[in-house]
């Protein structure tokens, strides 16, 4: 990232609604197979999906293509949110008497550990559990067992409202999520400037150690360290998104679902979605900071 970003919240507003455009179909995959666990009211063994593959072509079939964009307009209603969240309170966290005293007396590691920590607490609880948990449940919905009830997104927010409720509804699953998006914006954030002062440093770089970083240099520093961040924090997600579901009323706390995930489906289950989810995180967290760097970039020229 820019060391002085001009323009934090509204470069990570402009990057995170465009990267959502490009990975959301894999987000849905990803929380489809998350939801396939035994514990489940809607899960059966005979029409479960077998991979990401099928279960991609079995919703074009059943859906078309915009099936895969199921729930998709929660998030990107939510992209821009949470990304100007994210980028706006870390930097001011980073840039603050406070951040620049940790960073002078433990080094920019843990500046950027601390910073992503409460940037990620503050996008989790104000922007991602609310537009998650819609985004879950149209999902859900899609299903193959789930009851297609959901139209749009309006039509969801509404009917979960008086289904479940505003706790219940938008706010159930807000521990683990917390508890995700902290430890990976910690991650992200540390490990992006890690890797990126690697790839600075290297021999013979154009332009040296001083030069920014190139697009694709982001892409790779930031990929990296996103995909990091889903390996360590895919238990968690899986236990978030199954407390977000149709049957979450289930689960008394994110205790408990953890442990009836566990009884069902063994260590493995706390797994599912892996896949898609390294891959779109890494793609997700590439673009995002490759975009937040070019978008700052451009706005401090073009607005000073």
């Amino acid at each position: 990232m820019p060391d002085k970003p001009g323009h934090p919240v509204l470069a990570g507003w402009i990057a995170g609604s465009l990267e959502i455009v490009v990975t959301y179909p894999v987000e849905y995959v990803k929380t489809q197979l998350q939801l396939q666990v035994a514990s489940s009211a809607l899960y059966q063994p005979e029409t479960r999906y077998t991979s990401s593959v099928d279960c991609a072509t079995r919703t074009v079939r059943m859906h078309g293509l915009l099936g895969l964009y199921s729930g998709g307009a929660s998030w990107l209603a939510a992209a821009g949110p949470r990304a100007a969240v994210r980028f706006g309170i870390f930097e001011a966290l980073t840039h603050s008497s406070l951040g620049v005293a940790v960073r002078d007396r433990y080094g920019g590691t843990a500046s950027d550990l601390a910073a992503g920590l409460i940037s990620g607490a503050a996008e989790a609880a104000a922007v991602q559990t609310p537009n998650q948990a819609i985004q879950v449940k149209m999902v859900h919905d899609q299903s193959p067992q789930g009851p297609k009830q959901y139209r749009s997104l309006l039509h969801a927010t509404t009917s979960i409202y008086r289904e479940f409720g505003v706790v219940n509804g938008f706010l159930t699953g807000m521990t683990p999520t917390v508890l995700k998006v902290s430890l990976c914006n910690a991650i992200r954030f540390a490990g992006f400037r890690q890797l990126a002062d690697a790839l600075r440093a290297r021999p013979g770089r154009a332009g040296g150690p001083d030069a920014p970083l190139r697009p694709a240099e982001t892409m790779a520093a930031g990929g990296v360290a996103g995909a990091v961040s889903a390996v360590v924090s895919q238990p968690i997600d899986v236990v978030r998104a199954n407390m977000m579901g149709l049957d979450a009323k289930r689960y008394a706390s994110s205790a408990a679902c953890t442990t009836a995930i566990l009884r069902g489906g063994g260590v493995g289950a706390l797994f599912l979605g892996l896949a898609p989810r390294v891959g779109r995180v890494f793609i997700e967290i590439g673009l995002t900071f490759t975009l937040f760097e070019q978008v700052s970039r451009a706005l401090d020229k073009d607005l000073g």
